[in-house]
């Protein structure tokens, strides 16, 4: 699938774009200058046409700092596989040095170029500046508002236009096989970003000593042993108490929480040296309420002395702390020495299998009826009989007499399935019950 780069200065409308042409808000939209630090990737669908589309960062004409040096060394090396540069001016307030400095790049990476005009909401102010957009060297510019969907459908059959004529297929392929969606979640600083590289073998998402350095929730569409996955790196989860509303941080935790929801597989990032937070619990505990399957991953652990003889401290605390998701496979990893990659994909194939498996109904009845002679219902209830109604997560429908069936007793029943039927290592069971007079 081809690849098209939205490229401009910082504060031009690119994240805006971005979200108005793949129809969903996933980049992080905000008058400050710098939010998009990550390069954020998704499908864009018209009609029956696909095409890849990437939101990249500000290039910063003199990067003054770690982050925008960075940012500007990934952009420039994405510039050099892009099919196609969407390059985005402020038809607004004009243009500036950074946008002819940005200019003279495209030209030297010979790449082919839609010159775009974003917030052209005012026509008659936009044609004061209009000249000096030409001057840039690109042609007659694409007059659009991404905030008001302004010509959005003229820049999508342009750029359509071009990439068919480069000789690419752009119809809409059925992909019959799922895409096991992977979200790398944690607090901030846990590593995520390392990880996520060490997986996909190549510095994909930003990473740097500072914490918080991810914002937006990264995409990465890759194949390992024949199964298609989808890694998502996800900004870390900070606590509600640190959060300024409408901050970079709120927008930062939406997209966490969305990446969650959107995953089938969620991988908990800890901090070995930190160890397991309040925070880590709760991200989690998001994790299980919505049914996702979940892996414990204990990162840096090139970073603890003699960690041989101590890593039955750290499934310790795994088991006091996420006692509640105790079905979840531990792993142990070193991003800077890739150890326990192999086994941590091997894991998230294990548990997306469990996700989807199902359980015959005569299983489900008689280990149900062997755990009721040996530890009989509350007085008054009776458990009838029971069948798994759903997967991802597994569910399973009990038919009783109305009574109220304890949390402690739905315990026991989830313990009996996975001891006596199916281990399900990695997935939450949910359980429903239903009255039968």
């Amino acid at each position: 699938m081809p690849t098209v780069l939205i490229v401009g200065k910082s504060n031009v409308g690119k994240s805006t774009l971005f979200n108005r042409l793949i129809g969903r808000k996933k980049s992080i939209v905000d008058n400050l200058e710098g939010v998009t630090r990550d390069a954020v990737s998704d499908r864009v669908v018209y009609y029956d046409k696909e095409f890849e589309l990437v939101d990249t960062c500000g290039i910063f004409e003199n990067p003054n700092d770690l982050f925008t040096k960075k940012t500007k060394e990934n952009t420039l090396k994405m510039l050099k596989e892009a099919d196609l540069v969407i390059f985005v001016v402020d038809g607004k307030n004009g243009i500036s040095s950074e946008d002819y400095y940005l200019a003279d790049l495209l030209r030297k990476s010979s790449v082919d170029v839609i010159i775009v005009a974003n917030k052209v909401e005012n026509e008659k102010k936009y044609m004061n500046i209009e000249p000096d957009i030409y001057t840039l060297g690109f042609g007659e510019p694409l007059k659009i508002s991404s905030e008001q969907g302004k010509n959005i459908d003229v820049l999508l059959e342009k750029i359509i236009s071009i990439l068919e004529n480069k000789g690419y297929d752009l119809k809409v392929k059925n992909e019959r096989k799922e895409i096991i969606r992977v979200a790398l979640v944690g607090r901030p600083n846990a590593g995520k970003s390392s990880l996520f590289n060490a997986i996909l073998d190549s510095e994909r998402a930003l990473v740097t000593p500072i914490p918080g350095t991810t914002r937006d929730s990264i995409d990465e569409l890759v194949e390992l042993n024949g199964e298609k996955y989808l890694f998502i790196d996800t900004a870390g989860l900070r606590r509600k108490s640190k959060i300024n509303y409408k901050s970079i941080d709120m927008y930062s935790n939406v997209r966490t929480i969305r990446s969650i929801e959107l995953a089938n597989v969620v991988i908990l990032v800890v901090d070995s040296i930190e160890g397991i937070t309040h925070q880590d619990q709760r991200i989690v505990g998001l994790a299980e309420n919505r049914g996702k399957a979940t892996i414990v991953v204990f990162n840096k652990i090139d970073l603890i002395k003699n960690f041989k003889e101590r890593k039955r401290e750290f499934l310790e605390k795994f088991e006091e702390k996420l006692y509640f998701i105790n079905y979840s496979p531990v792993i142990f990893t070193s991003a800077v020495s890739k150890t326990g990659i192999e086994q941590l994909i091997k894991s998230i194939k294990t548990v997306y299998e469990s996700l989807h498996h199902r359980v015959p109904t005569s299983a489900v009845n008689a280990a149900i009826q062997r755990m009721m002679m040996f530890t009989p219902p509350p007085r008054g209830l009776k458990i009838l009989y029971g069948t798994q109604v759903d997967i991802k997560p597994p569910t399973f429908l009990f038919f009783t007499n109305g009574r109220k069936v304890p949390e402690s007793y739905q315990n026991l029943i989830r313990r009996t399935i996975r001891e006596n039927i199916y281990p399900f290592i990695g997935t939450p069971l949910f359980l429903k019950f239903k009255s039968r007079h």
